[in-house]
């Protein structure tokens, strides 16, 4: 789980290490004064270590282990169900909604949710039948909305990962960008891995170098307004944060994408009594799978009500079935 955290002016004079254990639940002081000797915390500015006074003001990201399948709790969230057979269960994930506990972020998750509305009764990837990873099929990022497959017995999680490995899977994701792409079709076939100097981040690296894995993505144009665009990005292969990195490097990151764009918030100056964009502007748009019973299922999430202030009405057809 990747915390990204501000620090806050009164906390000016705090330790990091004991700061972070004040602010993150469940996370002792010896264990995040490892995680940050073992790199996982970024601070900027500054360097990140455990002894660091901090001054305020300064973005802190620390990325801790998922917690133990025994640990995972039933919880009663609401989930948005957009369908359900037998077989899965196709949820309209919210944004901000974590796929996986993990220690400082134990409540709330897709997880917790899933346990409180079906039990112990789904499937794991593991073949049991507790409480890890309920029969999650694929993930989301956590300021990611839209369409997520969920399986309710083992027999559908293997055919429907197995889908997903085979790419048989077609996803298509809705983003406001920066800038106004000169093509009405793009495409990026750059190849992703851990970026060199800041575990947060996923980069384009050379074909075949180590730790890369081919990644392939095409961005379809459907506005170009004031400073931004509306498109549709159609990943071919599913590497972490893929439509984020491959965007970034054609030149138009996605709004409010504080890792791969320029802020945390669009617009970047909001003008008196216009709304701003707080999370990334992506959204898991359509997904269409084949079915464990046979033929495909064509699931689609609504635009999102934060999207809607930026897109036109009536601007984007429904994707052809």
């Amino acid at each position: 789980m990747l915390h990204q955290l501000t620090v806050p002016s009164q906390a000016a004079g705090q330790r990091l290490d004991v700061w972070l254990e004040s602010v993150l639940d469940g996370c002792t002081r010896s264990l995040i004064s490892r995680l940050i000797k073992d790199g996982r915390c970024v601070i900027e500015p500054g360097v990140s270590k455990a002894g660091l006074f901090l001054k305020g003001g300064e973005r802190v990201a620390l990325e801790v282990p998922e917690l133990e399948p025994m640990e995972a709790l039933p919880e009663n969230i609401p989930l948005t169900i957009l369908h359900e057979d037998k077989h899965l269960i196709a949820i309209d994930k919210a944004p901000g909604m974590v796929v996986h506990p993990a220690i400082g972020h134990s409540r709330g998750t897709l997880v917790n949710a899933l346990l409180g509305r079906y039990g112990s009764h789904l499937p794991t990837a593991e073949g049991g039948t507790e409480v890890w990873r309920p029969g999650i099929v694929h993930r989301l990022d956590q300021y990611t909305s839209g369409v997520m497959l969920v399986a309710r017995n083992m027999a559908a999680l293997t055919f429907l990962q197995d889908a997903f490995k085979a790419r048989d899977v077609n996803k298509r994701y809705l983003a406001l960008v920066a800038g106004r792409p000169r093509a009405d079709f793009l495409e990026h076939a750059g190849w992703l891995g851990r970026h060199a100097k800041d575990f947060r981040k996923r980069t384009v690296l050379p074909d075949n170098a180590e730790g890369a894995k081919e990644a392939y993505t095409s961005v379809v144009v459907h506005e170009r307004r004031n400073g931004y665009s509306v498109v549709e990005a159609r990943p071919k292969t599913g590497r972490t944060h893929q439509v984020r990195v491959h965007l970034a490097a054609l030149g138009h990151a996605v709004l409010a994408d504080s890792t791969y764009g320029r802020s945390g918030t669009w617009p970047l100056i909001p003008l008196e009594g216009q709304p701003v964009l707080q999370r990334q502007a992506l959204h898991a748009w359509t997904l269409d799978v084949p079915h464990p019973d046979g033929g495909r299922l064509k699931l689609q999430s609504p635009i999102p009500t934060d999207f809607v202030p930026w897109i036109s009405s009536g601007l984007i057809p429904r994707p052809t079935k």
